[in-house]
């Protein structure tokens, strides 16, 4: 089950709570009694797998990685050719 983040407005405490995916409340009751609101963030989306590329995105590409088909792939690329991000 995923983990929802609420925000409660009378004691500004944060709350993560599990619910099934077909059943997510959009309030919660907080502890100090009052009801929390669902917080919607503009996070990433998390995926069960790898994710095929866009054209668009493989346009991008230089020509010497021109079969990369995948993130994964995308991401080994980057570390073999030392342009991988570290922090």
């Amino acid at each position: 089950m995923p983990v929802y983040e609420y925000k409660c407005k009378k004691c500004r405490r944060s709350l993560e709570e599990m619910h099934p995916i077909t059943a997510i409340p959009d309030r919660v009751k907080c502890k100090c009694g009052a009801m929390a609101r669902k917080v919607y963030s503009r996070g990433a989306v998390l995926t069960d797998g790898d994710v095929k590329w866009l054209e668009s995105a493989k346009a991008t590409l230089p020509k010497d990685a021109e079969n990369i088909q995948t993130r994964s792939e995308h991401k080994r690329y980057l570390r073999d050719h030392n342009l991988a991000c570290i922090g």
